[in-house]
């Protein structure tokens, strides 16, 4: 299985203009973007659904109203699952191509985007995903918890590949 590693640039970052050389937060309208164009280019180049995972029900409800408004010329058919309703899921209940949740659907063979600060609890002797992307925005707590899933997979033994994104 591969794991592949999205870094984010400095334009994901917003710039403080009050204060004269720091970086405030990660710009999450921006970073939401990238997600969604991810998400197209997932869903065109992929015969597997793909499960949207973050622990910030926030962000899941705000990527779920810009998925449906990313791009006028195409849709991105999707759905969100909610906190109590994930502990119930498995692969065999999800309807939509792309499905947004908190938590790993049990026997889930497609794509996972994995948004939540932790690696996804992965064992070779289960029923594996197709493939991982892993986002990293360029605040240094992202960047320490990219640290941490690079770790956890490649103590696993799986493919992992890296690109920047600027």
């Amino acid at each position: 299985m591969q794991i592949s590693f999205y870094v984010l640039g400095e334009r994901y970052m917003k710039h403080d203009a009050t204060a004269a050389s720091t970086v405030s937060a990660v710009n999450a309208e921006a970073v939401l973007n990238f997600v969604c164009r991810l998400t197209q280019t997932v869903l065109n180049k992929s015969e597997h659904s793909l499960v949207i995972i973050d622990d910030q029900t926030d962000r899941l409800r705000e990527l779920d109203e810009q998925l449906w408004s990313f791009d006028a010329t195409s849709f991105i058919p999707h759905t969100l699952i909610s906190d109590d309703h994930d502990d119930q899921v498995t692969a065999d209940k999800l309807s939509a191509p792309v499905t947004l949740l908190s938590s790993l659907p049990q026997s889930f063979d497609g794509v996972v985007l994995n948004l939540a600060p932790t690696a996804l609890p992965l064992s070779k002797s289960g029923t594996l995903p197709e493939r991982v992307l892993e986002i990293i925005t360029p605040d240094e707590v992202s960047k320490q918890q990219g640290r941490d899933k690079y770790r956890a997979y490649r103590d696993l033994g799986f493919e992992l590949i890296y690109y920047p994104i600027n």
